[in-house]
């Protein structure tokens, strides 16, 4: 008589090889998630960008009408009649282009 052995045969499985078409598949899975993930953040960048843009170009609308208030107080403060009724009879016209300030 022969004796029942316990050992029980273990069966391996064996890793299947991926197939062409299962690789296909898997890149082409890979590249649509890359695509929809670089069009969301490149969306959000130039939502930032528009957004910085138009702060900008408020600051450099700001500074122009600045720089237009600054030159027409020049320009007002420049004005010959202006100058003579600050310093009244101080100023003494020599020839009309020259003015000695006594």
């Amino acid at each position: 008589m022969k004796k029942k052995s316990s050992t029980k045969k273990v069966k391996k499985k064996k890793r299947r090889a991926l197939k062409p078409l299962q690789m296909l598949w898997i890149v082409f899975i890979f590249a649509g998630i890359f695509y929809c993930a670089t069009m969301i953040g490149l969306s959000s960048y130039n939502i930032a960008l528009s957004a910085q843009d138009q702060a900008l170009s408020e600051k450099v609308t700001k500074q122009e009408k600045k720089v237009e208030q600054l030159t027409a107080d020049i320009n007002s403060l420049q004005d010959k009649s202006r100058v003579m009724g600050i310093l009244d009879d101080d100023v003494a016209d020599n020839q009309k282009n020259v003015y000695i300030i006594e």
